[in-house]
């Protein structure tokens, strides 16, 4: 047999799986249908688990890693499937945000940082000493807003935002690119109310992956999956679980788009912790 005659049962065989990718598509939609009527769990990793095990019991040892890999992907993005049809069934109010372009008058910052803070007059921003002296401000509603460099562009990030971002009811709402010598800072402005808007074209997440075998190449590969690129990422340990860690990403998306809303919608189910840490506009 030539490599044409190949190439040619290979696309009979492709079309024969496309064919049966739309019914499996079809019968996704019926699953859907019914767990949005129940309040069902979509993602069920133990049955997953034991329809790979089913599955692939009677599969050559020669294969049986592909045909399991296959099986995974299939599922995947049955359950990708899933979540948007949940969205446009149900409609579920999954988070807390407001589309009102808040004008922020006062601020915070810690004293090594009052250089970075522009758009508000000097005299009504509050200097800390510390990043969670600096959330206990902001919460307390001494201030609109804090002030402060996330990251010095490829160089390295800070710990302390992050740290408040992550644990306490922070979010990133502004996002500017300034040059401080010989580094590139991403400063950001942020508050405690969640904002989104049309203009924004930046979501930053935080994420704890569940404990199991390729758990972090499953969500890359889902966020792959609806088109969205990764602008940044790192992680640290986390301090509930010393075998994990917490991922913190940055990506192109907003949160008004309804196919970035299920992206958010199915990280928040199938990860063990998870947080918006932020919607805003900033540069490319």
């Amino acid at each position: 047999m030539t490599l044409d005659e190949v190439r040619k049962n290979i696309d009979e065989v492709d079309a024969e799986i496309k064919v049966l990718f739309k019914r499996r598509m079809e019968l996704a939609d019926e699953v859907a249908r019914i767990k949005a009527e129940s309040d069902d769990d979509i993602f069920k990793p133990d049955r997953e688990i034991a329809i790979l095990e089913k599955q692939s019991s009677d599969v050559d040892d020669s294969i049986k890693l592909e045909y399991r890999a296959l099986l995974k992907r299939i599922m995947e993005v049955s359950r990708k499937y899933q979540y948007g049809r949940t969205l446009d069934l149900k409609n579920p109010r999954f988070l807390d945000y407001t589309e009102e372009n808040i004008q922020f008058k006062t601020a915070a910052a810690v004293k090594q940082e009052l250089y970075i803070v522009d758009g508000i007059s000097k005299d009504s921003v509050i200097t800390v000493d510390s990043f969670e002296e600096l959330a206990d401000t902001i919460l307390s509603n001494k201030v609109d807003a804090g002030v402060a460099v996330m990251e010095n562009i490829g160089v390295d990030v800070s710990d302390g935002l992050h740290s408040i971002l992550t644990n306490r009811d922070l979010y990133i709402n502004k996002c500017s690119v300034i040059e401080d010598g010989k580094y590139r800072k991403k400063v950001v402005t942020f508050s405690n109310k969640l904002i989104a808007l049309p203009s924004h074209n930046r979501l930053k997440v935080m994420f704890v992956c569940r404990n199991r075998s390729g758990s972090l190449a499953s969500i890359l590969s889902m966020i792959s999956d609806y088109d969205v690129n990764l602008t940044e990422i790192h992680s640290k340990p986390y301090i509930k679980d010393e075998w994990n860690y917490v991922f913190m990403v940055e990506m192109t998306a907003n949160l008004l788009n309804k196919k970035d809303r299920a992206l958010v919608y199915q990280l928040m189910n199938e990860t063990d912790a998870f947080k918006v840490m932020g919607s805003y506009y900033c540069e490319d």
